[in-house]
């Protein structure tokens, strides 16, 4: 046995004693027993045991940020850092099952609106198997399996693009098989949302619980990759606000603060969730919000919000009621509309 595999060993028997007797790793012991479990010496059981330790015991920030770099370290990188304004808004990987994904919708706003955009989730993963930005893009026409350079390309050419996990986050990805058998939310779909693949300072990310907004939040602080970020309890668990009051922590310029979110004090009536879609009909309703239907009133009022918080977290208006003026002035006049026809290969017929 090498000494990584003991020194692991120890980490796994510290933190899998129960709710009471377990203990919290350091950044660096947790990149340590993360990285032993993308290697090849890892043992499937080991694999399962430490994320089901984990899940009872519960992550700290310091344990996510140590996690983070390790997945970084274990994935491939985009250099965009010639794109200071580039914005990660990024929700779970394992897609949106009980709320309409209208996710995609926003950041072509935020594109539109001059803010360069680079999307990341996979297809596919349980336990909710929901609908991904992956699978609606396909479906309005976008490529969203393209190699590292073809990213760059896109979103050097056009203000978006949209990389896969499989195409770079290789360290979650090998655990994918592990992860069916398991059938319960990790760890690892907290790393998912913090993953930044192009090294954005500008982020806007979600989770399912309040008390993870601010955990989200200083981990990806303590990775050195923020300037502005927005964390949102979003639809299910996703960075999209939900059109009624939730909660929200927010980071600028090192400086951090709790808030409400609250649409009706931007104009924006409240109202349910919508109903979730399968993708091609997901697809079909943002194309028909970007293009003014009038049918599509309501969808359009929530791209619209969470398009706006997107584009103040683009730093493109000084507070989130003129970014969000600004969002209605884009989707209005059409050029979120002309954005996706742009993005769109072939056009997107919307039928």
């Amino acid at each position: 046995m090498t000494q990584t595999a003991k020194e692991f060993q120890a980490l796994l028997k510290a933190v899998a004693k129960g709710k009471h007797g377990s203990r919290n790793m350091t950044s660096d012991e947790a990149q340590k027993a993360l990285d032993f479990i993308f290697s090849d010496e890892a043992h499937s059981a080991q694999v399962g045991a430490f994320l089901t330790a984990m899940r009872f015991k519960g992550t700290t920030v310091e344990e996510f940020t140590g996690f983070a770099r390790s997945v970084k370290n274990h994935s491939e990188q985009i250099e965009l850092n010639h794109l200071p304004g580039l914005l990660n808004p990024n929700g779970p990987y394992d897609g949106r099952k009980v709320s309409l994904n209208l996710n995609v919708g926003s950041a072509l706003v935020a594109a539109a609106g001059g803010v360069p955009v680079l999307l990341h989730s996979s297809t596919g993963l349980t336990p909710k198997r929901g609908v991904t930005s992956a699978e609606v893009l396909e479906h309005l026409g976008i490529v969203a399996f393209l190699d590292l350079e073809g990213v760059k390309a896109m979103v050097e050419r056009s203000g978006f693009a949209f990389i896969h996990s499989s195409r770079f986050s290789h360290g979650i990805e090998k655990l994918r098989q592990i992860r069916e058998t398991l059938l319960y939310r990790s760890f690892l779909h907290g790393l998912e949302v913090l993953n930044n693949p192009g090294g954005a300072k500008l982020r806007i990310i979600g989770a399912a619980h309040d008390h993870f907004l601010e955990r989200f939040a200083r981990a990806a602080e303590a990775t050195g990759e923020v300037r502005h970020l927005l964390a949102v309890g979003g639809l299910d668990g996703g960075d999209e606000a939900p059109l009624q009051k939730t909660g929200a922590y927010e980071i600028q310029n090192g400086e951090g603060r709790a808030f409400e979110l609250d649409p009706a004090a931007y104009g924006i009536a409240c109202r349910e969730k919508f109903a979730p879609l399968k993708p091609a009909q997901t697809a079909e309703v943002i194309f028909e919000a970007l293009s003014n239907a009038p049918s599509r009133e309501a969808e359009r009022e929530a791209i619209i919000y969470n398009g706006g918080l997107r584009l103040y977290v683009g730093q493109k208006a000084a507070d989130i009621a003129s970014a969000i003026k600004l969002a209605r002035e884009i989707v209005n006049s059409g050029e979120a509309r002309k954005k996706l026809d742009e993005l769109a290969a072939p056009p997107f017929s919307g039928k």
